[in-house]
């Protein structure tokens, strides 16, 4: 009330005065204060400092991961640089939007994220700046790429490069490259992608580009990962994930966080694994990112599953789907999706299990869906709904998804799909007695998994293996493959410290019936 019964001018005046008390009492911890001296010049209408203090408090709200802060201060800094019309230098606000524009596409907002972009553009190509012109364009692109507008993506990559290769800008250039490797890699074009995340991780290391380096690092990464090779997979990612931490880098520590949880899961360090996705489901939920919050849930669940508590992998896999569903992302409704599949046709509930993959093939089948990693997904799903038929008995249908699944895992190098497609083709021919034929199939799958070492296939293909051999009269063959199942099974045990998840894996009924098949 005092306050409100103030004259304006009067209340100008005492901001202003509190404003410079502030500096001189805190001269020394002045960085404290950015934000309280920020308020106290725009009420005192001294926009210069004003607009000097909003900045660098957005900065250091921008490195601590305080986001909606960060978009909400350099709001302010907009309102006081509109105030000081063209006394404002076009750089300072350049710098503005494109802040913003990174700040967005971390809050999912690819759409805000891109009209960013678009305000940067403009005020570049006024500028004649053509390095931030390149940025701006890739910028764009980055954000429609996020958003599923491919072609967009593309274009505007295309002009990045195009501008970026006549400025002689290597950061811009770098990033161009990167997006487009980028968008090539998620509609499964792997040559092509491959192709372009070498030559951004090339020009960014020229450039000193932390940024794209690490981002280039971290989706050779992932993809070396879906060629089934985790260690060097393991190895690209943890150098990508060393540069965002040394460097702030919250988009990169982001991705790096989740696609290395991934990596880790594969290769069977559980512990790391888990470590890996509870950081970056954390870091998610801290700064309001959404999609990679979603697939830090469908990682967990994953997990999980493959550790044996099935339960903890519903509840995960619930949880990043319903998040999904309200984003609308097919992507990410599809993955955790084929979990629960996958989860309630180990519980044997047939029902639910077919629910939930029909749901995702008829999101597969939808023209209408997002091409966004569909080919991915649709590999696991095909593997799902092969083991869904074939637990129902219509083994045509099953050999149908099996040959689907076997077919895009080889054009793709998926090695992992290709054992699970290969140990499914024999298990179907084994339930049809055509011995040679699952002899055949089920030793071409346990080849590919002792290749790529992926625990679970690897002890689901000795294991196979060993009811062959139990079927055909071959009780010496059978027990070395039970026991080379059980000598996985207690590979994976003594790798795991997390209590929860070794009591899980120890406790499973598989398991429990590995132990037994093996003589206990």
């Amino acid at each position: 009330m005092a306050y409100n019964s103030l004259l304006v001018q009067r209340r100008k005046e005492l901001h202003g005065l509190v404003g410079l008390a502030i500096e001189e009492l805190y001269t020394e911890r002045l960085a404290e204060q950015y934000e309280v001296l920020g308020h106290h010049f725009s009420k005192a209408e001294e926009w210069a400092k004003a607009l000097d203090y909003l900045l660098r408090a957005a900065e250091k709200a921008t490195k601590g991961f305080a986001i909606r802060e960060a978009i909400a201060l350099y709001d302010q800094a907009l309102e006081a640089a509109a105030r000081l019309g063209e006394a404002v230098d076009t750089r300072t606000l350049m710098g503005i939007h494109q802040a913003k524009m990174s700040l967005f596409l971390i809050m999912s907002d690819f759409e805000r994220s891109r009209a960013e972009g678009e305000r940067l553009l403009i005020l570049a190509r006024s500028a004649r700046d053509r390095v931030s012109e390149g940025a701006a364009l890739a910028g764009m692109g980055f954000a429609s790429l996020w958003a599923h507008n491919f072609d967009h993506a593309l274009d505007y990559s295309r002009q990045a490069i195009e501008v970026a290769s006549l400025a002689d800008a290597k950061p811009v250039l770098a990033a161009g490259h990167y997006v487009t490797g980028f968008a090539y890699g998620t509609t499964g074009r792997l040559v092509e992608s491959a192709q372009e995340l070498e030559q951004a991780l090339t020009v960014s290391r020229e450039a000193g580009d932390v940024l794209h380096e690490s981002l280039s690092l971290s989706f050779i990464g992932i993809e070396t990962n879906w060629a089934g090779d985790y260690e060097e997979a393991s190895q690209f990612l943890s150098a990508g994930l060393r540069i965002a931490r040394e460097n702030n880098l919250l988009v990169p520590l982001l991705f790096g966080l989740f696609m290395h949880g991934v990596t880790l899961t594969g290769k069977g360090d559980y512990d790391a694994a888990h470590a890996t996705l509870e950081e970056g489901l954390a870091l998610s939920e801290k700064v309001g990112d959404e999609v990679q919050r979603h697939r830090m849930l469908n990682c967990l669940g994953w997990l999980y599953m493959e550790c044996g508590n099935l339960d903890r992998a519903i509840d995960l896999s619930q949880e990043g789907a319903l998040g999904a569903r309200k984003r609308g992302d097919p992507e990410t409704i599809a993955n955790p999706e084929i979990n629960l599949g996958d989860i309630f046709l180990a519980k044997g509930d047939l029902t639910l299990a077919r629910e939930f993959l029909d749901g995702v093939h008829h999101l597969v089948r939808n023209p209408a869906t997002s091409e966004w990693m569909k080919w991915r997904y649709s590999t696991h799903l095909f593997a799902s709904l092969g083991d869904l038929w074939l637990a129902r008995g219509d083994y045509l249908k099953a050999r149908e998804f099996a040959d689907h699944c076997l077919d895009i895992a080889t054009r793709t190098q998926s090695k992992k799909y290709v054992v699970k497609a290969w140990r499914l083709k024999g298990e179907i021919a084994l339930v049809r007695r055509q011995w040679n034929e699952a002899e055949n199939a089920l030793r071409q799958a346990l080849t590919v998994a002792q290749a790529i070492g992926n625990p679970t296939q690897l002890w689901k293909s000795h294991l196979a293996l060993g009811r062959l051999y139990t079927d055909t009269n071959k009780p010496e063959l059978a027990q070395q493959a039970f026991k080379a199942a059980r000598e996985v099974i207690d590979q994976m045990k003594g790798s795991i410290q997390h209590p929860g998840l070794r009591a899980s894996l120890e406790s499973a009924p598989m398991i429990q019936r590995i132990y037994d098949l093996s003589g206990r």
